[in-house]
């Protein structure tokens, strides 16, 4: 197993937001996560990434406990992350967003750079960013503003930041948040690269079809807490899946 969550809890403000979260991810597998709004879904994700820190339990990423380490450490393991909206980038070229990724420090903190520094750090960075952006066929888009494009290239250039790390391991939060039904195909085509090239993926989203139809195995949660991991099929066709996620009977 590359990824691990053992017996996960989550407190902010005094308020468990995660309960006893446990499950595996395997090497060169895409784990999906569905759940309702409010659920845990990316906050699990945070505290795969170092942002949100645990209670209780354990992050453990190709035998080596990641819990506590702060962001930039966890990135330097070789985890890219994307992010659910990229509003805060636009302003960038994509060649800017995807060279972003491979700072040390935060993205957050990049963002206080200097229009000079920023050029620089792209130029020596270039090189990895264009070939994580052809890996995604965006090359023709490097030099555009990312605030030009559509939510689906914005998308499709974040996950190329994510994936410009380097590692085994990407978490995608939301790739077709925003993305019009008639171009998500471009987000799993993305996906299905990202899995040809032998990467280790956990995906959540809104869409849980679109979770279905691009993992390997699946996990529903609800308010925090696990209610079934396995096949997508099977998970999604559990009584209690349907009960407390789909708003379903159990008949």
């Amino acid at each position: 197993m590359l990824l691990a969550l053992q017996s996960v809890d989550v407190e902010l403000g005094g308020v468990s937001i995660l309960r006893d979260i446990s499950f595996e991810v395997a090497q060169g597998h895409t784990f999906g996560i569905v759940g309702p709004n409010g659920a845990g879904k990316t906050t699990i994700l945070n505290v795969v990434s170092g942002v949100v820190p645990t209670v209780r339990g354990d992050v453990v990423f190709k035998g080596e406990t990641l819990t506590g380490i702060s962001p930039h450490k966890v990135r330097g393991h070789g985890i890219g992350r994307s992010l659910q909206s990229t509003q805060y980038f636009t302003h960038l070229s994509v060649l800017d967003l995807v060279s972003l990724g491979q700072l040390k420090n935060s993205v957050w903190g990049a963002l206080r750079f200097s229009d000079h520094r920023r050029t620089r750090f792209a130029q020596t960075s270039r090189t990895r960013a264009m070939e994580a952006l052809e890996l995604l066929d965006l090359g023709a888009y490097a030099h555009r503003p990312l605030g030009e494009l559509s939510s689906a290239v914005q998308k499709l250039a974040d996950m190329a930041r994510a994936l410009a790390v380097g590692g085994e391991l990407v978490l995608l939060d939301e790739p077709t948040s925003g993305v019009s039904a008639s171009e998500r195909g471009a987000i799993a085509d993305a996906l299905s690269e990202m899995r040809r090239l032998g990467r280790t993926i956990v995906l959540i989203d809104h869409d849980p079809g679109f979770v279905v139809s691009n993992c390997d195995r699946l996990m529903a949660m609800n308010f925090g807490e696990v209610l079934r991991v396995g096949d997508p099929g099977e998970v999604m066709a559990s009584a209690e899946v349907k009960r407390s996620y789909l708003g379903q009977s159990a008949e």
